[in-house]
């Protein structure tokens, strides 16, 4: 024996049914789904914008900072420490100004001065600032300044 015999269009009228409400999405529903994919694919793309510009600016800074430490590092290794201001450029846009002062102690102000025993050394402050040339903004033109002290023998008194 067979099972029981079900009619034929009971099963079709009811597969029927089934397909009508299977029969996928509407014009509308698809078209506010293109339209918030949009606008998150957008917002994602700026948030990416943004952090590539802000990696080329550490980059730019780290480079920056990189030629300023060179700077101080060569002050008074090719030539004398001498009060005094000099700049000049990179071929790379970087502008540069190294200034050279005397830095004073309490000392010089009569302490060491008076005394007959005075420190060999003086110290000079070196200061670096270094730019970032940006021709198109120069508002948003960045620099870093980095500043030392040097020991430089104390010139003798003349009697």
């Amino acid at each position: 024996m067979r099972g029981p015999r079900v009619h034929r269009s009971a099963c079709m009228t009811a597969h029927g049914i089934a397909l009508a409400h299977a029969r996928g999405f509407t014009l509308v529903e698809v078209i506010v789904a293109v339209v918030i994919a949009a606008v998150a694919l957008s917002a994602l793309a700026g948030v990416f914008g943004g952090g590539a510009r802000a990696a080329s600016a550490a980059s730019e800074l780290t480079r920056a900072n990189a030629y300023a430490e060179s700077l101080i590092a060569s002050a008074g290794v090719e030539k004398p420490l001498a009060d005094g201001v000099e700049s000049g450029s990179t071929t790379d846009g970087l502008r540069w100004t190294m200034t050279i002062a005397d830095e004073s102690t309490d000392g010089d102000e009569g302490g060491f001065a008076a005394s007959p025993i005075r420190p060999s050394l003086l110290l000079k402050r070196v200061s670096v600032r270094v730019a970032v040339a940006n021709d198109a903004q120069p508002e948003r033109s960045r620099a870093i300044e980095l500043s030392t002290l040097r020991a430089v023998p104390r010139p003798l008194l003349q009697q």
